[in-house]
């Protein structure tokens, strides 16, 4: 018999529909999309050699990690690197100049969500074209409780 951690219980849960039922309200409104959020989505930048790494869930959102490799196209550099959390009250959490630009470039860290959302990395070539990439996580718990149920 295999034993089900609360992680896996949850993500059947999410998967069979039922992790709404937690909240009956949560099961009434559907998320809202930041405008940040749909303004990066409208963009429709097209994620070619950009790979993301991010768990879809996360326990809670104190420091979620984020792998990020991108390959420049050919006959191109990696000129700026950007992370962005729309849901967060500060959304814009890594900018990076690259003062020698590579072509490929490895990228690590944690971050800290406000709330369930989406990571979106952008990355800014050497000729000013730009590519991006998102990934969702859900997270599990929050990390304020004010003990009301």
């Amino acid at each position: 018999m295999t034993d089900i951690d609360r992680r896996h219980c949850l993500a059947l849960s999410l998967s069979l529909g039922l992790g709404a039922l937690h909240h009956p309200l949560q099961a009434q409104t559907p998320p809202v999309e930041s405008p940040l959020a749909k303004a990066l989505r409208d963009k429709r930048l097209p994620s070619d050699g950009i790979t993301l790494e991010f768990p879809r869930l996360a326990d809670t959102g104190n420091a979620v990690p984020l792998r990020v490799e991108i390959a420049a196209p050919a006959g191109l550099t990696l000129a700026a690197l950007e992370v962005i959390l729309p849901e967060n009250p500060n959304p814009n959490v890594v900018k990076l100049r690259l003062p020698e630009p590579p072509s490929r470039y490895l990228f690590h860290t944690r971050l800290r969500l406000a709330a369930s959302q989406e990571a979106w990395v952008i990355a800014t070539y050497s000729d000013g074209s730009q590519r991006a990439a998102s990934a969702p996580t859900i997270i599990t718990s929050s990390a304020c409780f004010d003990g009301t149920s």
